[in-house]
């Protein structure tokens, strides 16, 4: 990634517009309300603490898997704060692009500048890619075949077709997953000089040729790329794997502990929690706001309503509050040291 695009996006400025988006969302969904008043924000009293502790617990852990995961790829080559930093500047990106855009890139970019040849920036960065990839693919399927579909939320005084949308736009962000995991596991660590060639090849088509340079460049550091990961043990693999089902866990968990610091959730209903944040966690995947900014806060209540109740509302914005904003106040501190160094 160039220099250029890299500080665009790396950039404390960059906080902005999704602040302001998702600000006005949560305003507009006040307002929308007829049931939010001054009430409605005393009920904030309700929570029970212990629960605070959990969320902070799941949020430590999350992100220390996270590093624990990056220096596993790097064969402890990165060293536990390089691999914090990442994590934190790798957050703040995915914070400030739209999830259809990806910040892949830019993770490129942050473990080449922590010292790692672009070889292996760019390997680390696809299967990192490609382990969350698996993970929403194996996990999906088995929500769903679990709950008897009851993942997908059965929305309440909507037309059946808006309902059938929600599903209808999963299995397209999940049939695209599919695609594009299988396409990088075959150029990653199958047929890496084929698709090169295929890419090569294909840049000599005349519409094609403007980007031959670059693609011809990437399709050889993927070759570079999967040299470094090629020829790995089982336990490597296991481990790997391992690591990303906890880190997504965790995460998806956050919600199960602020609605159940206000509400009583039995066992089978915490189970079809997970199981919804990861079906609108893949629906979300089609936003194109800048961190899901305003499209989390509006799609909450679709999904929680059924758990939350009363406390829709509250738990959607105590989420956020614990699991975007504080990677753009990371990043807001990190950055201007981070290019410095």
């Amino acid at each position: 990634m160039e220099r250029a695009k890299a500080q665009k996006v790396l950039n404390p400025k960059s906080v902005w517009l999704p602040v302001v988006i998702g600000i006005s969302i949560v305003v507009f969904l006040a307002y929308r309300d007829d049931q939010f008043s001054g009430r409605s924000l005393q009920l904030f009293s309700d929570f029970r603490v212990a629960f605070l502790l959990f969320v902070f617990f799941l949020l430590l852990i999350k992100d220390g898997l996270n590093a624990f995961r990056i220096r596993l790829l790097s064969h402890g080559q990165l060293n536990g704060l390089s691999a914090i930093r990442i994590v934190l500047l790798w957050e703040f990106a995915i914070a400030v692009t739209p999830p259809v855009i990806g910040a892949a890139a830019v993770l490129v970019f942050i473990v080449y500048k922590e010292g790692q040849p672009l070889g292996k920036a760019l390997a680390y960065t696809l299967l990192l890619a490609i382990l969350d990839n698996l993970f929403f693919l194996t996990a999906s399927p088995l929500a769903i075949g679990l709950s008897n579909g009851a993942v997908f939320p059965i929305l309440k005084e909507a037309p059946a077709y808006f309902e059938s949308g929600v599903s209808r736009v999963f299995w397209l962000s999940y049939t695209s997953i599919a695609f594009y995991t299988f396409f990088m596991l075959s150029a990653l660590l199958f047929f890496p000089e084929t698709v090169k060639k295929i890419l090569t090849y294909l840049m000599t088509i005349r519409v094609l040729r403007r980007w031959k340079e670059p693609v011809v460049q990437q399709s050889e550091e993927l070759v570079l790329a999967s040299k470094v990961l090629r020829g790995q043990s089982p336990a490597y693999w296991v481990k790997l794997l391992a690591a990303t089902y906890a880190i997504w866990i965790f995460k998806f968990a956050l919600i199960n502990a602020w609605v159940s610091g206000f509400n009583q959730v039995s066992v089978n209903d915490q189970l079809l929690m997970l199981g919804r944040h990861l079906t609108m966690w893949v629906v979300m995947l089609v936003s194109p706001s800048p961190g899901n900014a305003g499209t989390a806060e509006f799609i909450f209540p679709v999904f929680y309503e059924d758990f939350a109740g009363k406390y829709t509302f509250i738990s959607g914005l105590l989420w956020r509050l614990t699991t975007y904003y504080p990677y753009l106040i990371a990043g807001v501190l990190l950055i201007p040291k981070w290019w410095k160094k």
